[in-house]
């Protein structure tokens, strides 16, 4: 599920649902509320621990934090060497889901295309205005980790593609993390030095952190209720969403300045590795139906 969460176009809640611990992972993010607080501050270690369903979260936290510190270091070479592929398979994955969250959606009607368009519109809006460059305000960092949630409890929307949209998904989860894990390196072996940059970039990821702790008591709760009131109207709009935004995800808009003209073997190469991402989602897809 941390590699589902660290990859634009597959959904960490995907993930929960296809190896069915969703429902639990709901129930237990849910529980992370103002009574968990209470207990906790209160000493009673032992209830808190299984009101807030202690050993799951637990191995869910630790498998997020191995495969983010592990993929991220992959993600920085590959954005570094490969750009435009790295992309190609981004744009892949996000359109497979696009198309599977339209093929598994039957409740259409005049008041859900109205909701999917809605959502279409936000996307493309979202794609013009998106930011060019990234932005390391703390409190716009903060504001990231909140909404990078979101992947983890709705099936289908990507918290990393969020991200993309929000302009800060290489500082967040490729820089500011590898930055993080050298500090946590470094205080244990002091013979690392870091330098400005690492320590500015592992602030960030605190930041973005803390944002992210916020947003799975506070947003996952909200979305609950949203998706027990309204959940057909949701869906529908997350599907013109997804849609929409994939014009900010064009492999070519992504990588602003290229080496050299666009070749034939760097365009095959292109719709290649974005095939390769269709592929990927459309497994996992299968998968689930098996299941």
């Amino acid at each position: 599920m941390g590699i589902a969460n660290k990859i634009p176009g597959v959904s960490g809640g995907i993930v929960a649902v296809v190896t069915g611990f969703y429902r639990e992972l709901i129930f237990s993010f849910q529980r992370l509320n103002f009574k968990a607080v209470t207990l906790l501050f209160r000493g009673r270690f032992s209830a808190f621990w299984q009101y807030i369903n202690g050993t799951f979260l637990c191995a869910l936290l630790l498998g997020i934090i191995a495969s983010y510190f592990t993929l991220s270091l992959f993600l920085d070479v590959a954005l570094s060497t490969y750009p435009l592929y790295v992309w190609a398979v981004f744009f892949g994955l996000v359109l497979a889901s696009a198309i599977l969250l339209f093929r598994n959606y039957d409740a259409w009607n005049v008041q859900t295309v109205l909701f999917a368009l809605t959502g279409l519109a936000v996307g493309i809006g979202l794609s013009v205005l998106s930011p060019s460059g990234q932005n390391t305000n703390l409190v716009y960092v903060f504001f990231c980790g909140v909404v990078s949630i979101v992947g983890m409890t709705l099936p289908g929307l990507s918290g990393s593609f969020l991200l993309i949209l929000l302009g800060n998904y290489t500082l967040l989860l490729v820089d500011a993390v590898n930055a993080f894990g050298k500090w946590v390196i470094s205080l244990v072996n002091t013979n690392i030095e870091l330098s400005a940059q690492d320590e500015n970039y592992a602030l960030l990821f605190g930041v973005f952190l803390a944002g992210s702790l916020v947003g799975i008591s506070g947003l996952s709760a909200l979305i609950h209720r949203i998706q027990q009131k309204a959940d057909k109207q949701l869906q529908a709009t997350l599907i013109g969403f997804v849609f929409g935004s994939l014009f900010i995800l064009w492999p070519t808009n992504k990588v602003s300045s290229l080496d050299a003209a666009l070749t034939i073997q760097s365009t095959i190469w292109a719709i290649f590795w974005g095939l390769l991402g269709v592929v990927i989602v459309f497994l996992l897809d299968y998968y689930e139906r098996k299941k």
